[in-house]
């Protein structure tokens, strides 16, 4: 899963810095944070029922504090939800995570593409 979310990543970053190019107002909309595409490819990927084989493997609901630079403060949180239907992430807190994790965004990205091991 996650290498084709982060494929679809790199994709989209490259997009976002030509959009970025053409128009700077339009990049100033989101938190500018690597994690929020990240998380929005994930919900995509889940929201069409491609994660659901991994429901029943993984079995849980984790959280991420996600800061944008080391030792700053949380700017996004997101709930990633493997326990329960087809899967789902969605911003904001989880109720009752199985685990949480707190990193940078740039820490986040690197996991995701297989160049940290958390």
């Amino acid at each position: 899963m996650m290498a084709i979310i982060m494929n679809a990543h790199e994709a989209k970053q490259k997009a976002a810095a030509a959009k970025a190019t053409a128009t700077p107002a339009a990049a100033a909309a989101s938190s500018g944070l690597k994690s929020e595409n990240i998380f929005g490819m994930m919900a995509t990927y889940l929201n069409q029922g491609l994660g659901k084989p991994l429901i029943p493997k993984v079995s849980a609901i984790f959280g991420f504090e996600i800061q944008g630079k080391k030792g700053g403060p949380i700017d996004l949180v997101y709930e990633i939800d493997l326990k329960n239907g087809q899967g789902n992430t969605k911003k904001g807190k989880p109720e009752k995570p199985d685990a949480t994790f707190t990193m940078t965004d740039e820490d986040f990205e690197a996991v995701c593409m297989g160049k940290l091991n958390p």
